[in-house]
């Protein structure tokens, strides 16, 4: 117990240091650093790489080379080292940066025309800033996150989300919130890739031709309230700015929405690889009767009763969502 109020004494003070340093850079320093942290953490995380590999060996392998996979976690690395020091950069003068930083596809046009509406995302690029921007734009989303287990740093994100005029609500009670938003016209925003089990809400699904757990959260809500679905992501150019881009809104009665959306995210991690999270345990759960060859070293069999960790488990998590660290 002691340890752990030391280590989140200490995580919180590096946090408030970071806060009051981070922001001062330009922001062609921010994407210097995070070239910097992302390239380092690539070569001292022989763990997370290896995940990394992993994930690209079983996704890419039949269609890139060791050294391009290689690369492509690389270029991950850096993308989650920017996601991270972009929470700190954005939370001072928010607007103005998110304004000057950020800009919209013509591609998001139907999401500002269309509500009330289910945004789905994945951990492709950022996130959290699309979240921001949407808000900022007059259109926020309310998401749903689990909070931090470090209570200090979580009201610190959650303080730099306020600033936008975004709503967050916590898992308990979460789907009450997201359906009460909806039948009010308004937004929602989903994140789907994250270990969702049967159990918590998920299904398998194929994602790179492997069974994967994903939630089901966007085709429930979708069920009992008719809202149209879209798929968003936002992605960094090499400069450190953003795009946000959507995809024509799932409209029609789908039964399989969920399959139908997995296969339109891995459309997009193939177009835009190296800004996907590779390092989260993507494949961890083998269901029964699948071939536990094609998964990667860290897999395991769903066994009876089997529930997702809490670190996992973030069904209605949002855009703009947490950062899923690779467990």
């Amino acid at each position: 117990m002691r340890i752990r109020i030391f280590r989140e004494a200490g995580e919180s003070l590096l946090l408030r240091l970071a806060f009051l340093i981070v922001p001062l850079l330009p922001r062609s320093g921010v994407a210097r650093l995070a070239r910097a942290l992302g390239a380092a953490a690539y070569r001292a995380s022989g763990r997370l790489r290896r995940v990394a590999l992993a994930n690209l060996d079983l996704a890419l392998g039949g269609e890139r080379t060791p050294g391009e996979r290689a690369a492509i976690a690389r270029e991950s690395f850096r993308t989650s080292a920017l996601v991270i020091l972009d929470l700190l950069w954005f939370g001072r003068r928010s607007e103005r940066r998110v304004r000057e930083n950020v800009r919209f596809d013509v591609s998001c046009a139907a999401y500002f025309d269309t509500a009330p509406l289910i945004g789905v995302s994945a951990h492709i690029g950022n996130w959290e800033i699309m979240g921001q921007a949407l808000a900022l734009r007059g259109a926020p989303a309310v998401s749903v996150a689990a909070p931090l287990s470090n209570r200090a740093a979580d009201r610190i994100l959650n303080r730099i989300r306020g600033r936008t005029g975004q709503g967050v609500a916590y898992r308990r009670g979460a789907v009450r919130r997201l359906l009460q938003t909806l039948r009010r016209g308004g937004r929602v925003g989903l994140i789907m890739d994250q270990n969702t089990l049967p159990s918590e809400g998920g299904e398998f699904v194929t994602l790179f031709g492997v069974p994967a757990p994903v939630s089901r959260a966007a085709a429930a809500l979708r069920a009992k309230t008719g809202a149209p679905v879209m798929f968003m992501f936002c992605t960094a150019d090499d400069d450190g700015r953003y795009t946000v881009r959507g995809l024509p809104l799932f409209a029609a009665d789908d039964r399989n929405l969920t399959r139908t959306l997995a296969l339109t995210m891995e459309d997009v991690i193939r177009k835009y690889p190296g800004q996907w999270m590779w390092t989260y345990k993507r494949w961890k759960y083998v269901p029964p009767g699948a071939d536990r060859t094609r998964y990667p070293f860290y897999a395991r069999p769903v066994c009876s009763g089997d529930r997702t960790p809490k670190t996992e488990s973030q069904a209605g998590a949002v855009t703009p969502g947490r950062e899923t660290r690779g467990a």
